[in-house]
This record gives C-alpha cells, structure tokens and sequence, in this order.
C-alpha cells in the first residue's frame, strides 16, 4: 500500500459539478452527526474510528471549518471534510476523509462530496486544492482524475507506484 498525492490545479468550481443521485440528500454536518460520522469512516477505511476520534479530527479541529454529509432513507452513507492547512498547502484547500458506506458505492458520493470540499475552497478563494489517497482506493483514484486532479509525485515511491496504477486504469499503450 502506497500512499499517493493529488493535486487540483484549478480553477476550482463555483457550483457543485455532481448531481446527487435520487433519494440522496447534501448536508453540513453538526455534533449530533459524530457518531454517524465515526461508523461511516469505520467502514470506509477499516480502522478504530469513535466519537472521541471525530471531534480531535473534524469537530475540533481547528483546521476543519465545514464537514460535509451525504444521507439516504437510512441514515449518512457518505462523510468529507474541507481542511485548511495554510502553514503546509498556503493556496490550497486539502480533501480531508472522503469515505462512503458499500451500500452506497456506485451512486457518486464521493464524487459529490470532493466536489462540495472543491466548491467550498473557491468560495474560501483558494486557488487550488490536494488530497491523498490509497494506490489501492482505484474507483476513488478514478473519481478523482474524472473531477480534475492529477497525479503529484512526492517521492520515487509515489511515483512507481503511480506507473503501475495508471496504466492499470487506461490500459497498455500501443
């Protein structure tokens, strides 16, 4: 497992680009969403997540000004946050936890909620926008070339790792 970088080099997007799926809804989160917020990322990245973990990370955090949810009849099937890093990514917005409940793959949820993560950076006026990813996560990585990202490489790892992802997505060159 490879961790790989992603960058949006703008212009980011006023509106929202992705359409909700029918029977979807669009939110900010609030307090009473940590719990939700702590099983959908438990799922998602199939690590320890509680309550405690999503105040430090999003509730809390003083870095994360707006957290974002997607909901279906049952309940949230989608979390992303928009994390601002001035001291680290000074023009950019950084896409902080997109993760989406299986039962919800297929309906474009994260594509929704990276592209309100991208919305929201424009209307905070930066000009760009990051995030990071698994070389195992494909249909994220595909989401996110498909909304304008583009592969950055931090080191010689990250990038042999993306000359065998990439080619993997489009197939052999001829």
């Amino acid at each position: 497992m490879t961790q790989l970088f992603m960058t949006h080099p703008g212009p980011l997007p006023a509106e929202l680009l992705v359409p909700l799926a029918p029977g979807l809804a669009l939110r900010e989160a609030t307090a009473a969403d940590e719990k939700a917020i702590a099983e959908t990322l438990a799922a998602s990245f199939e690590e320890e997540w509680d309550v405690a973990r999503v105040r430090a990370e999003f509730s809390d955090a003083g870095d994360v000004p707006v957290t974002w949810l997607v909901e279906d009849e049952q309940g949230v099937v989608g979390v992303a946050s928009e994390r601002i890093m001035p001291g680290t990514y000074p023009d950019a917005g950084y896409v902080h936890y997109v993760g989406v409940l299986d039962r919800a793959r297929g309906r474009r949820v994260g594509a929704t909620l990276t592209a309100r993560c991208l919305q929201g950076f424009a209307e905070r006026g930066l000009a760009t926008a990051v995030l990071e990813t698994d070389d195992f996560r494909v249909p994220a990585v595909v989401t996110y070339l498909r909304l304008g990202f583009v592969p950055t490489y931090r080191s010689a790892a990250e990038q042999g790792a993306w000359s065998v992802l990439l080619p993997s997505l489009f197939g052999p060159r001829v």
